[in-house]
């Protein structure tokens, strides 16, 4: 199995070892033995399952390839929790492999030899994750090995990509596999499963409502290439074609520079009024139907490889019609097809983007005469540290949209969002990204909530282990602000509003940058404006010179 993950292109095996997991623990000493440790991924060890799904997941998003995860029974894939939910959300393919207890009592290789054998054997360990998995399976002696990854890393990587899981009790591991049997070079997995480019007739309406329309508007979410596949020019190219303005509703990455003229911001809301043609490019969420309405009369056109979106239970949201087909190519098409009849001009959008601009220099402006240390100004003092080599990974809840704003993006694979509501991932996420890309100035960025969820002392020994040090900065808002403000907005005049919604709070909290001391991490606690600029660039200086590094910023009131 290890050496049919290296021969198919996995890098890394993230692991939290457990006792099930002997036979790989031993088939890779013997493989070290012999002189051949290429011939199997490298073991990543992660003290906890969450840092080392959401450290394969950040891989996978920066690659578009596929690592492996290693886990312990039920207990382990139960831990995986969050991060779980977050790589089936993100379309990460990552490929979890779990033991299980052993059949036997006695008598074979593997059998049950500790009483925690007998607590870990449960009915159906696969169901604790099987909604988020693309795919599930129990390999089962004399099963071929190298067949099982091989269509584990198929379905992983098909459409849409995403979790798969694997299981597999120690007798099985422990059995003897014919050499006959191993041959990764026999049958690659696929990875072209994407849907092919749309023909015309099935474009045909689409390029009428794009030449009548003045003032077209594309919500995106998800970018318009797979996983490892960042680029976006099609979408400029279209956008600038056909005069359209592009929000990036909850980005997963980059899907359009944030410094183009043509960018509109975050929230649909905002700009549906000024549209007369919607064009929705693989969004699973476009926009809140009770924070945003659609006009009757506007037309909502969905390019999108997966249109119905299945794993969804829910998806109220009303499309006029839907392309099925891969987006790049679609837009390329359309952008031919539309020519120099595109009925936009893209003026009111490039107005939009200027208004927007102007609104975010001044509230820095403002926030830093008054000397006031906010997610705007904090967001604004990061931008300074970001160039072509870096990548942001977006772990903010209630400061997100500030840290979008402040940090103009403009470099395809140079940001990416955990894609689902498991917080804490952008710390261990930010281990993966550096591994996938050590050229690269990683920037993890989130809550002060978020940054426990990280397992944050997990995530700095992981860090280390993986030698891929990483920059963490804390937006401290002293609670759960996410908690308080829908609070708030639910119940505006409620008792627990008046009483300052205490439930929003963990409990005082010291220097959270502190936790990463138990290694030589570089860290501080900053507390006002004048000190963050110096401290940033301490913490650059570190990271840059192979050091883990940890901010703690505590922002002032707004």
């Amino acid at each position: 199995m290890l050496r049919s993950l290296a021969a198919n292109g996995v890098e890394y095996v993230f692991a939290n070892f457990g006792t099930d997991h002997t036979p790989f623990i031993e088939a890779a000493a013997r493989v070290r033995a012999d002189g051949e440790s290429d011939a199997i991924p490298e073991f990543i060890v992660c003290p906890h399952e969450f840092v080392a799904l959401s450290a394969a997941h950040g891989y996978a998003v920066a690659t578009g390839e596929p690592q492996a995860v290693l886990v312990h029974v039920d207990v382990g894939t139960q831990n995986l929790g969050a991060a779980m939910h977050n790589a089936h959300r993100a379309n990460a393919p990552v490929f979890v492999i779990a033991g299980l207890s052993p059949v036997s009592d006695v008598g074979f290789a593997g059998s049950r030899d500790n009483p925690i054998h007998y607590a870990q054997d449960v009915f159906d360990q696969t169901s604790i994750v099987e909604e988020y998995c693309r795919w599930t399976a129990e390999y089962r002696y004399p099963a071929d090995p190298n067949e099982m990854i091989r269509r584990g890393l198929e379905r992983t990587v098909g459409t849409p990509p995403g979790p798969v899981y694997l299981t597999a009790a120690r007798e099985a591991l422990e059995s003897p596999s014919p050499t006959e049997l191993v041959d990764p070079e026999a049958r690659q997995p696929s990875r072209n499963s994407r849907p092919a480019g749309p023909n015309d007739e099935s474009l045909a309406e689409v390029v009428e409502l794009l030449q009548a329309a003045d003032r077209p508007l594309i919500v995106t979410s998800n970018g318009i290439g797979g996983p490892g596949e960042p680029g976006f020019d099609p979408l400029v190219e279209f956008a600038e074609t056909v005069g359209a303005g592009v929000v990036e509703h909850v980005p997963h990455v980059l899907c359009f520079p944030r410094d183009h003229d043509l960018h509109v911001g975050y929230d649909p809301s905002e700009r549906v009024a000024d549209a007369d043609l919607l064009l929705v490019v693989e969004s699973d969420v476009p926009w809140v139907p009770s924070k945003t309405t659609i006009p009757d009369d506007l037309d909502v056109v969905q390019i999108d490889t997966n249109p119905s979106k299945a794993t969804y239970p829910h998806w109220p949201f009303e499309i006029d019609t839907a392309v099925m087909a891969d987006p790049a190519a679609a837009l390329r098409r359309l952008t031919t097809l539309v020519g120099e009849d595109a009925g936009g001009d893209g003026d009111r959008w490039r107005n939009r983007h200027a208004e927007q601009r102007r609104a975010a220099t001044r509230t820095v402006t403002e926030a830093r005469e008054r000397g006031k240390l906010t997610a705007a100004t904090l967001s604004d003092a990061i931008s300074d540290y970001v160039d072509e080599d870096t990548v942001i990974l977006q772990g903010a809840t209630t400061n997100r949209v500030p840290a979008l704003k402040h940090i103009p993006l403009s470099e395809p694979g140079s940001f990416f969002w955990r894609g689902g509501a498991g917080l804490g991932w952008s710390v261990p996420g930010g281990i993966g990204a550096k591994l996938a890309t050590p050229q690269k100035r990683v920037i993890s960025i989130l809550g002060d909530g978020g940054y426990l969820f990280s397992n944050p002392a997990a995530s700095v020994l992981a860090a280390n282990n993986a030698d891929a040090p990483t920059l963490s900065v804390i937006y401290h808002n002293d609670g759960w602000e996410a908690v308080r403000r829908a609070t708030r907005k639910q119940h505006t005049d409620g008792a627990a509003a008046a009483q300052g919604v205490p439930e929003g709070d963990y409990g005082d909290t010291i220097d959270l940058s502190r936790i990463a001391t138990i290694t030589d991490a570089h860290t501080r606690r900053i507390d006002s404006l004048d000190a963050l600029d110096g401290a940033l660039a301490d913490a650059v200086s570190a990271v840059d010179g192979g050091e883990d590094a940890v901010l703690d910023v505590r922002l002032d009131p707004e």
